[in-house]
């Protein structure tokens, strides 16, 4: 099915939370403190989205987007190369796609892998975020071809975000947030900024095998007709809309990272929003970045950028916090800015960014980018 036709957008308004900076609180030592699952190399300083094969194994992006901050601080030579890496079933990394030269972006040279998704189709659809080197609609939804259970190549599907980001398959509908959908004026110092929009595009698997879809700029009075949902958020970080499940009646639940909320959103057969409502809040929930429906226990799983800790959801919006710690540089497994959360099997597979440089002062718990540079696990079956 396609979504070029008009339709009908209502922005949520701004969620009503308190945007009062992150503070470390005492560790969750309870029944799910996290243990380290995998120590990665240097040249993976900077892990991101993660994609569950059909086998268990977990595809990794790691864009590196510490490079200029590690270079800047004398930590490494040269920057590594984006990449996106294996977990096997046995909890062993290596590379399993190297971008090539063709697949950078012409304008910037570059390609930023954030969030992924095994299709329909048997590809990796990944969100390629350009905003940290030109923020003029110059991030992209890529698609790695696989044959035979291998990476091919590389194909542009999508073009014209401003901040490509998460994304769900819900059948043969691709769901991609839109963390930034305009950008917002420039104030003088202590002024207020205006609400940050952003918002949720939806693409059909038919279309993303056709010619590559151009994205219209948003303005308020216009906006391309993939969008779906847009929202409305504090601008405290300059990010909103990040992280993207679907549960098992249909529903659609967006997470605002730097408001630390979830919306829901009931869509039709067409995978059209019918209705858009906050969903989860809680003032222990300071972020909401990545997140993941697990069938089995029906709760959504969070993690928390700003205070190194991960959440769950019932299906009725409780928050409950399994595990939080202070600023660590998480080589026992302590979280290190997670920013992404999978279900395996009965593990919670959390991805530990650590970047550190890219939220305010004071806005995040974690202060440094450090090494070792990890992903945890809680196990919560």
């Amino acid at each position: 099915m396609g979504f070029r036709r008009s339709i009908f957008l209502s922005i949520v308004p701004v969620a009503l939370m308190s945007t009062s900076v992150a503070t470390a609180q005492p560790e969750n030592t309870g029944n799910y403190r996290p243990r380290l699952l995998v120590t990665l190399p240097g040249h993976y300083n900077t892990p991101d989205g993660a994609a569950l094969g059909e086998d268990g194994t977990i595809v990794l992006s790691i864009p590196n987007f510490n490079n200029d901050h590690l270079l800047e601080n004398g930590v490494i030579k040269e920057p590594a190369p984006a990449v996106m890496a294996m977990i096997d079933t046995n909890d062993n990394i290596a590379t399993w796609y190297e971008f090539r030269q063709k697949d950078m972006h012409p304008d910037t040279g570059r390609v930023g892998p954030m969030d992924a998704a095994f299709g329909p189709d048997g590809n990796l659809y990944v969100a390629d975020m350009q905003v940290l080197w030109d923020g003029e609609h110059k991030s992209r939804l890529l698609r790695i071809n696989v044959e035979d259970g291998e990476p091919v190549d590389v194909d542009v599907v999508v073009e014209g975000f401003i901040v490509a980001n998460g994304m769900v398959w819900k059948g043969n509908t691709l769901f991609v947030t839109e963390s930034v959908l305009a950008h917002t004026p420039a104030v003088e110092a202590g002024e207020k900024k205006p609400p940050l929009v952003s918002g949720v595009y939806a693409f059909s698997l038919k279309e993303l095998h056709g010619e590559p879809i151009q994205l219209s700029p948003y303005t308020e009075t216009g906006a391309d007709d993939h969008l779906v949902v847009r929202f409305r958020s504090s601008n405290t970080v300059g990010f909103g809309a990040d992280g993207v499940t679907v549960d098992d009646a249909g529903n659609l639940y967006t997470s605002i990272v730097e408001d630390g909320v979830i919306y829901r959103t009931r869509l039709d057969g067409n995978d059209r929003a019918v209705e858009t409502g906050l969903f989860a809040s809680a003032d222990g929930m300071k972020s909401s970045d990545g997140i993941v429906w697990n069938p089995v226990d029906r709760k959504i799983y969070v993690a928390d950028l700003f205070q190194n800790a991960v959440h769950s959801v019932d299906t009725q919006g409780n928050v409950s916090t399994l595990h939080i710690n202070g600023d660590t540089d998480g080589a026992d497994g302590s979280l290190d800015q997670p920013a992404e959360v999978l279900v395996r099997g009965n593990d919670l597979i959390i991805v530990n960014m650590d970047v550190a440089w890219l939220t305010p002062p004071g806005v995040s718990v974690n202060t440094a980018v450090d090494s070792p540079y990890t992903i945890s696990v809680i196990r919560i079956q």
